[in-house]
């Protein structure tokens, strides 16, 4: 969900969709003559950063922070909550608030300069998938994982993994043969400038509410790339319910 944030900014600011550049970073390997099934190093990825139990623990959290995406500045905010509630807060000094969000049964978006919009079709159900809190239950959102390879990404070896979602097409993840962390993730989503692939690379991991959690987030999609780094992010705090309600301008579309 975290790439949806970057492509509005995209589209705010007039970028148009270009094809996404070969992945930097990533070097291949001779496939291993025995790689671990992918179902085991999903399962060490939830131990590695904290366990089902802490995982479980949780019922919502608020990340605070900036984001950099070609010299510009801006405020970002995102909650989520169980068991499929998002919004995301992006503030462009000069450009107003943009918004991202699902409520639950209805994905949507909302800018100044934009306008009110509610997604359908793929879009649609690829963010209301995408918005599942409960992501350590990685078995109830895949119908399949598979290991395809040993890789070098960002200069670590990494285990290439293909999960195949219950909805939406596959997605490629390269997790840490060493500390079972997440190095990268590629996947291609449906947008309103149509499908678009894009990188994901979580870094700078820290122990949140029991469970470690990226502090820094890197997108590459469209030929540009954005960082965002989170300052506070907090689990478990009060969220009021109207905060993943649609503005007025979207509820207006959906009636």
């Amino acid at each position: 969900m975290k790439n949806l944030s970057f492509l509005v900014c995209l589209t705010i600011l007039g970028i148009p969709a270009l094809s996404a550049h070969p992945s930097a970073g990533t070097e291949a390997v001779q496939p291993a003559a025995t790689l671990p099934s992918g179902e085991s190093i999903m399962d060490k990825f939830v131990e590695a950063t904290g366990g089902k139990a802490a995982y479980a623990s949780l019922k919502n959290s608020v990340m605070k922070g900036s984001m950099d995406i070609m010299g510009m500045k801006a405020n970002v905010t995102i909650y989520r909550a169980e068991p499929n509630l998002f919004l995301t807060e992006i503030e462009i000094p000069g450009m107003g608030k943009m918004l991202e969000g699902v409520d639950g049964k209805v994905a949507w978006s909302y800018s100044a300069m934009q306008g009110p919009s509610v997604k359908e079709g793929k879009e649609a159900e690829e963010a209301l998938f995408g918005a599942n809190f409960r992501e350590e239950n990685w078995r109830d959102r895949f119908t399949k994982v598979e290991t395809l390879a040993l890789e070098t990404v960002e200069g670590e070896e990494c285990y290439k993994v293909v999960a195949t979602p219950k909805v939406g097409i596959p997605q490629t993840s390269y997790y840490s043969k060493n500390s079972g962390l997440l190095i990268k993730t590629v996947s291609t989503n449906e947008t309103p400038m149509g499908s678009m692939t894009a990188e994901a690379l979580p870094k700078d991991y820290k122990k949140v509410g029991g469970v470690m959690m990226p502090h820094q987030l890197v997108n590459r999609m469209a030929g540009q790339a954005m960082t965002m780094t989170f300052s506070e992010i907090k689990v478990n705090t009060e969220i009021p319910a109207s905060t993943f309600e649609p503005p007025a301008e979207v509820k207006a579309l959906i009636k």
